[in-house]
């Protein structure tokens, strides 16, 4: 991109801002909560807007004043173009299968046409316009901002309440063992190869919490290292024990804790997040549930340190130019076309009780915001037998139609009887043709009017 370009490119978004023609909508969501689906749904319902009758409370749809959306160049020409056609192709080629999973960021653009009809706009413009960015990037890289409200001693006792959970101190008792042996013969001669293959055990013991499921797996870039794999940045961990760490250790791991705040987790926030205006949170409840009352507790833990990461507010004029924050909020449990339309509601409120804490201080601060449930693409069909009896059917993962009963939705956080029980539900997969865009969808629209709406008037 030539530097006039990008000045163009960026005068143009910086005029859309001001005048409120541009939201920049922050998926956010731990890897496997749906971000790829959600987005690649979103995608479908606009393009397809005016060949479908699927968007019944997406007001300027049904209202006959959406001329039309497509998809735009990005003004940031450094970062991939979130792939929707190969999405597309995923979800309907010979064999469907679900995208992969996010391993970098991308973005991609819409540009929204419609009618006006309040306000001036309404009486002077026959057209207008909304720029809508959607931003794509892996769950793991995520959890690594609330870092930056911690230093490392912070982080460090962070970490320790988390191993004192039965199985992380199970998953990590081989390398507490080792980091306690090396700490005994720490010298300056061996403190770099010391500190250097425990981060790897460190690296290693994520990647197995990870394999058990769970969550608040931090520094994310452990995980999923893209461009960092083997970089020195790496080479470090919390100190886990409770006997103070070693002099020769201790400087070095609190200079990479900072380098990595300030030369991986602040470019990525300031990059990609620091001008979202709308948000869309998203929570894979059920999974949470599947796996039981330790993970349920991860999860929300982890939503909980999430959300302390962005800024909320309202956004004035200078605000939207300059420092823009978040300014509407939608919670969204997601993949609900594994339950029962009867259990809908229930997912809706099992996410109301586990984000309470968030919502309170969402309400605080006046941010409006409101708790969904969905399938950005919904992979099952429901029934009802002559008994009565709701079913689910779909495609299982080896691609056979299978039928199930719709599964036991609790209404409340499980207790402990209701946790030895145990819940689960069913994972459908596409089995869909180019036919069939726009794909089917469970409460896109409602979302859709939610995070849009009040700009499309």
């Amino acid at each position: 991109m030539s530097r006039f370009q990008k000045f163009k490119h960026q005068t143009r978004d910086a005029i859309h801002r001001g005048f409120d023609r541009h939201i920049r909508l922050a998926v956010t969501g731990l890897s496997g909560a749906g971000k790829t689906a959600l987005i690649t749904g979103i995608l479908e319902q606009l393009l397809y807007a005016n060949e479908t009758q699927q968007l019944p409370y997406f007001k300027v749809k049904q209202q006959q004043r959406l001329n039309g959306c497509r998809l735009h160049t990005s003004s940031n020409w450094q970062v991939s173009r979130f792939d929707y056609e190969g999405a597309i192709n995923c979800l309907t080629g010979d064999t469907p299968k679900w995208p992969q999973s996010t391993r970098d960021v991308s973005e991609i653009r819409v540009e929204v046409k419609y009618q006006p009809r309040s306000g001036l706009a309404g009486r002077v413009l026959d057209t207008r316009r909304l720029t809508l960015d959607l931003i794509d990037y892996p769950g793991e890289w995520l959890l690594d901002l609330p870092l930056l409200q911690l230093n490392y001693d912070e982080w460090s006792q962070q970490q320790q309440r988390l191993l004192n959970a039965e199985l992380r101190h199970k998953l990590a008792s081989e390398w507490l063992e080792k980091v306690n042996s090396m700490a005994n013969e720490a010298s300056e001669d061996n403190a770099e190869q010391q500190l250097r293959e425990l981060a790897a055990d460190y690296r290693a013991f994520l990647r197995q919490c990870r394999s058990r499921k769970l969550l608040l797996l931090q520094p994310g870039r452990m995980v999923l290292p893209g461009e960092l794999e083997g970089a020195p940045v790496l080479e470090f961990f919390p100190w886990p024990l409770s006997r103070p760490v070693p002099d020769v250790w201790a400087k070095r791991l609190q200079e990479k804790y900072r380098y990595y705040q300030q030369h991986v987790i602040t470019p990525f926030y300031q990059k990609y997040f620091k001008y979202f205006n709308r948000q869309v949170v998203l929570v894979d409840v059920l999974q949470a549930l599947q796996n039981g009352e330790h993970h349920f507790a991860e999860l929300q833990l982890a939503i909980n340190e999430l959300m302390k990461s962005f800024s909320y507010g309202n956004n004035s004029l200078l605000k939207r130019l300059f420092s823009p924050v978040i300014d509407k909020v939608a919670l969204v449990a997601t993949k609900a076309d594994s339950i029962a339309p009867q259990d809908h509601q229930k997912l809706t409120n099992l996410l109301r009780l586990m984000t309470q804490k968030q919502r309170q201080e969402l309400q605080f601060d006046q941010i409006p915001h409101q708790v969904f449930s969905v399938a950005g693409i919904a992979t099952s069909q429901i029934k009802k037998l002559s008994d009565g009896t709701t079913v689910l059917d779909g495609i299982n993962e080896q691609r056979e139609f299978v039928r199930v009963g719709a599964p036991e939705m609790p209404d409340a956080i499980p207790t402990g009887a209701d946790w030895r029980r145990g819940y689960v539900y069913p994972q459908f997969y596409p089995g869909f043709t180019v036919q069939d865009s726009p794909l089917p969808h469970i409460r896109l629209d409602q979302l859709l009017e939610y995070v849009l709406g009040d700009k499309l008037k």
